[in-house]
């Protein structure tokens, strides 16, 4: 297979009034994905943001990241299930099906927060959220093969935004709890709820992005689609694993490392969230209309200054500054989640997309799994979270030089980053 699909081949994808262009560079059928999008993310936003405070309460570090590792195992067996499903029997079903077990495992973990059924319950959130994360970029793919790849950035980002609105209300609606006399298992359950109202949401407005006979050609072709991602695709892999290792070993501690050397109390933690993500959702707009101009740039620019910030991390301390880094880490982090998806469904062919999606999340959860547990080993080993974030800083800037050489052989259509007026 090329690097790049043939823009003058027929486009399958389904086109309709439903996936014109319009407000933001979005299609009604894609506003309709990001009001999903942010039901399903308040469900997890309200808890996740003190997930590893509330295990550190009465578990040792060893089965946090049994925890952690477990449910990156759960998310990746979603991944490659959920990838190959969507091509088969759609994008609308596929994300449906995956706020079930975020019902499941959050009602469970509201009533029954025991060892070691904890892995499980929260196993099965991951699983769920890994598939409506794949969806989320499986139907703007599908729009985006269908004109040829137009401003794919924007499309893949601005879906995103109400998202990210929601992700930052989602602390601060946790912390008015808290300080009114709730407890993590009531956010557990609030989400739970939400979970199943975002599985109704899903059926009654979301349309079907995979037009039929694209599914009909993925029913016919091979099912284990590697060989036909092409080079540029594994290419890709190979300059993100670097960086994606070391995300996964620091990430899932952010919350211990706050509350803990940095000196600041759990309100004021999710209050940084809430600002972190309330910047990424504002900017997100113009952000995506520069990665549209210069993907592999913006890329670059995104692990380069993400490596920065958890230098940062592994150095400061006190509230102010957790307000200021917090402010800052969400341009690179909004520069590197909008190249990073868009380079993925440009360079494979569009019966290929959800497959190659799936494919990508898979082996980056595969990465993850190794680096959450290597994360928490290294806090159990020298005691020290800023260590952590130093050794996972350092990483990120060296293997942010290994994407830049790697990139420099990356093929995208050149089709895909000309300037063109919305239609």
């Amino acid at each position: 297979m090329e690097d790049g699909y043939d823009p003058e081949k027929p486009n399958k994808a389904r086109v309709d009034n439903n996936s014109k262009p319009g407000f933001l560079g979005l299609s009604s059928n894609l506003w309709r994905l990001a009001a999903v999008l942010a039901i399903a993310q308040f469900s997890t936003a309200l808890w996740k943001w003190e997930f590893s405070i509330f295990l550190e309460g009465f578990l040792d570090p060893w089965q946090m990241g049994v925890i952690f590792s477990s449910a990156t195992f759960t998310g990746l067996i979603a991944s490659i299930f959920s990838g190959y499903l969507a091509d088969f029997i759609g994008r609308k079903k596929t994300i449906a099906l995956g706020f079930i077990p975020i019902a499941i495992g959050l009602f469970t973990l509201s009533y029954f927060p025991i060892w070691p059924f904890i892995p499980i319950q929260y196993g099965l959130v991951w699983f769920g959220m890994s598939t409506s994360r794949l969806m989320s970029r499986a139907i703007p793919a599908d729009e985006i093969a269908a004109d040829d790849g137009l401003k794919p950035a924007r499309r893949l980002m601005m879906v995103m935004m109400p998202l990210w609105f929601v992700d930052g209300l989602g602390p601060l609606a946790g912390t008015l709890l808290f300080s009114l006399g709730y407890h993590s298992s009531d956010l557990h359950l609030i989400g739970a709820f939400l979970a199943v109202l975002t599985f109704v949401s899903a059926l009654v407005l979301l349309r079907e992005s995979l037009g039929s006979e694209i599914i009909k050609k993925a029913r016919t072709g091979p099912k284990i689609a590697f060989r036909n991602l092409g080079r540029s695709f594994w290419l890709l892999v190979v300059g993100m694993i670097g960086f994606s290792f070391a995300w996964m070993m620091a990430i899932p501690l952010l919350g211990n490392l706050c509350v803990g050397p940095w000196g600041v109390d759990r309100i004021t933690y999710g209050l940084t969230w809430s600002l972190f993500s309330m910047v990424a959702a504002i900017i997100m707009y113009p952000a995506s209309i520069l990665a549209d101009r210069n993907l592999k740039a913006t890329l670059i620019a995104g692990t380069l200054g993400t490596g920065i910030i958890f230098l940062w991390f592994s150095l400061g301390s006190g509230a102010l500054m957790m307000y200021l880094v917090n402010f800052l880490w969400a341009i690179p982090f909004v520069l590197y989640i909008g190249a990073e998806g868009s380079l993925i469904v440009l360079v494979v062919s569009e019966e290929t997309k959800g497959r190659a999606l799936g494919t990508y999340q898979v082996l980056m959860m595969i990465i993850g799994m190794v680096a959450q547990f290597v994360g928490v080993m290294i806090w159990d080993i020298t005691g020290s979270l800023r260590f952590v974030y130093s050794v996972a800083g350092i990483t990120m800037l060296a293997s942010s030089v290994l994407l830049f050489v790697i990139l420099m052989f990356v093929k995208i259509p050149k089709n895909s980053n000309e300037a063109k007026p919305l239609q």
